[in-house]
Parts: structure tokens; C-alpha cells; sequence
């Protein structure tokens, strides 16, 4: 029988998956620690009748595996944990009636797999006076289905699940998986408005739109659709600004530096020092798309855009954007240990399900 501790993985997942309503069994590679372990706590919880494990039909018919809390395991985690087990109840972050349908259980999905990213970034992501007492000066996360219960808007249509906020930018961002996602531009511009318009968006404007996936090679499919006006999927405007980043650890570290410029700085005069590459305003390994799309290839019509001959990628972006665009022979690969080789710190005692990436040189809050 497994037992139940606070600091315990089985007590953290049980915590993440009540936040959220429902969390895809895929997102178990995402969590601090070692995967094989947490799959063996999934299934130690599912067979003690804590958490509930659904099959459902996705997209192309394919079975997707779901988890949420059952009435014995909420009633556990009360036991163990009542302040906390109270913060689930409240639904701060998910509805209660989010079950049912792939569609509903979809956006949960989505929602789990950025606030999950966001413990993982250490950003201020709890419900409460907490966010507005550090605003400006930590990385704060909000949920889409939070701020339209705060402010009473209506969130229908809009893809987004959730923004990040910093001292002089919000970021809408959206988690896609491996797959597209469909797009109505008007749909998520009034969302944004609405950001725009509240105590939020006081003395901030608005940031590019983080686009997270699974995969680097996903870039292929979101270029295609990006440069088609007409495509029914994410597609690039005249005012449009979208960046993409994976969920893995070197996503993760990318996306630190994307949302805070201090931290950039210092990793570009790192970079500068070892005489790998020189700063640059807006570093193409920060995967801006409509950067990227300036040297997209057509290969249907054979159409050659101007070639991308200077800036500096990872080796984990390297091969697909040469795949797809027009590159030149001075365009960079920095090996990614030079990333991810930087001293990290990880905090294993919080009850939180919390993994930071971050190196030494991004510990620190900037401020921004």
C-alpha cells in the first residue's frame, strides 16, 4: 500500500492532477525526477483507487490516456494535506464540470501542460494575493480559466491557457503537444484586449505568444501553415509575433531567457566570452517564427526566400531549420551543453511539483 507524505511524489501528483481536473498520462515524462519511478507511483495510485485513469478517442482516432483525482483520492489528500486539498476544492484554475468530452478534457490538457511549465520556470503561479504583491518583480503565471473567473470575462473561442507576466510584458501561451492548433485570430485578440484593459496589462504591452510542443520538428508544420494567410490553423499576421519552444529541459531553458532579458544578457556575454557567437537584439535560437519565415522554403513551388546566413542555433534546432529554410554557410551551431551543461538547481524538498532548469546565471529574478 503506498504512503502518503507531504514532499512525497505520490502527494505532489495527486495535488497537480486536482488542480488541473484532468492530466494526460504523456505529461508523467514532464515531472521532476526520474520517469520510470513516477510512472510506477501513477500506477501504484491508479491501483489504490486515487486517481482514475480515461481512455478517450483524440485526434485521428487515437486512444489518449487521462488521469483525474477520484472521491477516495481527494478525500486522502485531504487527510494529508487540508490547506491544500482546500486550494483543489475552490477550482481556481480548472472548472469542476471540465470532464466529458475530448474537447473539454483537451483544454485541461493543454492548461496542465503550461502550468507545469510555468512551476518548472519557478514562476508565482499560486491563486491569491501572492501574485499581486510580487508583481513586476517575479515571473507570474495566470491560467486562461483563472483570470475569466477573477474578472468575469468569457474565454469562449480563445486557444490561449494561460499568460505569463512579467514587469513590462504579458506572454499568452499555449501548449500544442505534436500537433497544429486551430486558430482564430479575432478570437484570441479579444482575450488579449481584455488582459490589455485590466489592472495586468497597467504599463505593459503585450509580448510575443509562446508556442510549446513536444518536438522541434513541429516547426515544419507550424511554418507551412504560418506563411498561408489562409490556413485555418496558426498563421502569421501583419502584427503577429509567435515563438516556439519545447517542453523538454532545453525548451525550458530557452524559454527563461525568452521572458527575462537579464538573464539573456548574461548568457549572451557568456556565449561572447567563450567566443562562440556574438549578442544580437533578437538571438535566432530564441526561435521567433516569423524570423524563421524570412528564409522559409516553399517546396511546392519551388519559391527561394532570402537565406538565413547569420545568427546562432542549438544542435536541437539546427536540423530541422535547415530541413525547411535557405541557410547560409555562417550560420552557427552551438553545441546544447553549452546550455545545459551550466550548473542547475533543483529543489526536491518543496511540496511543489517544481524542476528548475535554471542555471546559475538565471537563479536570480531580474526584475524586468
Amino acid at each position: 500500500m503506498i504512503q502518503l507524505k507531504n514532499g512525497c511524489m505520490a502527494v505532489k501528483l495527486l495535488d497537480f492532477i486536482g488542480l488541473c481536473g484532468e492530466v494526460p498520462v504523456s505529461l508523467v515524462r514532464m515531472l521532476p525526477g526520474y520517469y520510470d519511478y513516477n510512472r510506477r507511483v501513477v500506477t501504484a495510485l491508479i491501483r489504490e483507487g486515487y486517481l482514475k485513469e480515461r481512455r478517450i478517442k483524440g485526434y485521428r482516432r487515437r486512444i489518449v490516456r487521462s488521469l483525474n483525482l477520484t472521491e477516495l483520492g481527494s478525500k486522502q489528500f485531504q487527510r494529508v494535506s487540508p490547506g491544500r486539498a482546500q486550494r483543489i476544492h475552490s477550482h481556481a484554475l480548472a472548472p469542476e464540470n471540465g470532464h466529458g468530452s475530448w474537447k473539454k478534457t483537451l483544454r485541461l490538457h493543454r492548461g496542465a501542460a503550461c502550468l507545469l511549465t510555468a512551476m518548472r520556470l519557478r514562476a508565482i503561479w499560486q491563486p491569491g494575493s501572492q501574485k499581486e504583491s510580487v508583481m513586476g518583480k517575479q515571473l507570474v503565471y495566470f491560467s486562461a480559466y483563472e483570470l475569466t473567473q477573477k474578472y468575469g470575462w468569457d474565454n469562449k473561442g480563445a486557444r490561449l491557457s494561460g499568460i505569463f507576466v512579467n514587469r513590462y510584458c504579458y506572454y499568452p501561451v499555449y501548449y500544442l503537444g505534436d500537433n497544429n492548433l486551430l486558430w482564430s485570430e479575432e478570437a484570441e485578440r479579444m482575450f488579449l484586449d481584455r488582459v490589455d484593459s485590466s489592472p495586468l496589462g497597467y504599463g505593459r504591452t503585450c509580448g510575443s505568444s509562446l508556442l510549446l510542443g513536444d518536438k522541434w520538428d513541429l516547426i515544419e508544420n507550424l511554418m507551412a501553415h504560418g506563411v498561408n494567410s489562409r490556413s485555418r490553423l496558426i498563421h502569421f499576421s501583419k502584427n503577429s509575433s509567435f515563438h516556439y519552444f519545447t517542453v523538454d529541459e532545453m525548451g525550458l531553458r530557452l524559454m527563461k531567457l525568452a521572458l527575462d532579458e537579464m538573464a539573456l544578457y548574461r548568457f549572451q556575454r557568456y556565449l561572447q566570452q567563450n567566443g562562440i557567437c556574438k549578442a544580437s537584439m533578437l538571438p535566432l535560437y530564441l526561435f521567433s517564427l516569423e524570423l524563421l519565415s524570412e528564409a522559409y522554403a516553399l517546396k511546392k513551388g519551388k519559391q527561394m526566400r532570402a537565406e538565413l546566413d547569420r545568427g546562432a542555433l542549438f544542435s536541437c534546432q539546427a536540423d530541422v531549420v535547415k530541413r525547411i529554410c535557405n541557410t547560409g554557410p555562417n550560420l552557427i551551431t552551438i553545441p546544447d551543453k553549452w546550455l545545459l551543461d551550466l550548473d542547475t538547481e533543483r529543489d526536491d524538498s518543496s511540496d511543489e511539483l517544481l524542476l528548475s532548469p535554471n542555471a546559475t546565471f538565471l537563479s536570480q529574478q531580474s526584475g524586468m
